[in-house]
């Protein structure tokens, strides 16, 4: 059984097309009111944000049943940047926290979904074993093709020194392989990271993606 660090509460919800893990950034353009209305909220009161992400092609609305088009685990997300390029768009970027389990889901009359969570835990800090040091080359391959092509903006990526820790490794590789959103969130759901990075490392042998990416 998952172990959860504090009493359920309630956040705002925000449905995407990505898996946010953390230690992870998103950039968004937001324009909706409900999101709009969400994030100056975070901003005024310090506040976060869920990510979940939108597991079929349904949309999240009104006449959707939540539980079978979300993922039932999540990622809080801490707004850094909030910044008006038009009266009624926004550019964002919001830094991922703590990984979240949804209990139950519940819609507010403007649209936003709001979700009771359980917070789990932060991955234990576990060195990088020798057999792994192959897929941590690859993820500092990708990294320095982010960064020197710019292909995810500035500060797509913040690296402090934990290259040799499982949960930073696993959770990075995870969120830039191009793999599916359902096998993301079954990585984000591993409590432990060295499991989570031998689940990734087999991904990448069985489909094939060293040859893919670094070539």
């Amino acid at each position: 059984m998952t172990k959860t660090s504090s009493a359920p509460l309630w956040v705002p919800l925000f449905p995407l097309g990505i898996t946010l893990f953390p230690g992870g950034i998103i950039a968004l353009k937001i324009f909706e009111a409900r999101y709009l209305d969400m994030m100056k909220r975070c901003l005024r009161e310090s506040t976060l944000f869920g990510v979940v992400s939108i597991l079929d092609n349904k949309a999240v609305d009104s006449d959707s049943t939540p539980t079978t088009n979300l993922s039932s685990i999540g990622t809080l997300a801490k707004l850094e940047e909030f910044d008006a390029i038009q009266p009624a768009l926004y550019m964002t970027k919001s830094f991922g926290t703590q990984r979240f389990r949804v209990l139950e889901m519940k819609q507010e009359s403007d649209g936003l979904w709001m979700g009771q969570i359980e917070l789990i835990e932060a991955d234990p800090e576990i060195p990088l074993p020798k057999e792994h040091e192959k897929v941590a080359s690859m993820l500092d391959e990708i990294i320095s093709i982010i960064t020197s092509e710019g292909l995810l903006g500035d500060e797509a990526i913040k690296i402090p020194e934990n290259r040799n820790d499982c949960g930073w490794v696993s959770n990075r590789l995870a969120e830039l392989l191009p793999i599916s959103l359902a096998q993301k969130n079954h990585l984000l759901a591993q409590v432990n990271p060295r499991i989570r990075l031998d689940l990734i490392s087999e991904i990448i042998e069985d489909d094939g993606l060293r040859e893919i990416i670094v070539h």
